[in-house]
């Protein structure tokens, strides 16, 4: 069963974990490879894209992806205050959400199978867009609804 005390606690967690990163904040570079990644439920995700860091994770709720992100300007922990922008986002299996870099770098997340997992994608901005408009695209297609009496094809969905 999932709860609000679980929720919090997973949150100030990785908040804890994003703030105490000496790397995603002092300015470090962490060498980080184009491609894609697979995240299970609570598993922390963290990334570096252009000035910015980027850390968080997500839970599994009524076959939904609940996403939660830290991100923040990478500084040096010398000076007096960090803040940090905290998005919060729901993704249905298939559903794509982005972040994208002035610097050309960006990062996709997208809902798995059932919501048990979450691929984050990382590349060159264009890269990136071109596969969320094809995924905006084959989801398009799948929620065709057919009038009644019409011959469903194999994308179709029925009527609710």
């Amino acid at each position: 069963m999932f709860s609000r005390t679980t929720f919090g606690a997973s949150a100030f967690a990785a908040i804890a974990s994003f703030l105490s990163s000496g790397s995603a904040v002092s300015g470090e570079t962490r060498l980080q490879e184009e491609g894609d990644v697979r995240y299970r439920p609570i598993q922390s995700i963290s990334y570096e894209f252009g000035s910015k860091s980027m850390s968080g994770y997500f839970v599994q709720r009524n076959s939904v992806c609940l996403v939660t992100l830290m991100i923040a300007e990478k500084i040096d922990l010398d000076l007096p205050t960090l803040t940090a922008t905290r998005v919060r986002v729901m993704l249905d299996p298939g559903q794509v959400a982005g972040l994208d870099s002035e610097e050309g770098r960006s990062l996709s997340f997208t809902c798995g199978e059932d919501a048990a997992t979450l691929v984050v994608s990382y590349g060159e901005r264009d890269k990136l867009i071109e596969q969320q408009n094809l995924a905006v695209t084959d989801t398009t297609d799948k929620l065709v609804v057919l009038p009644v009496g019409t011959m469903e094809s194999a994308r179709a969905v029925p009527p609710r």
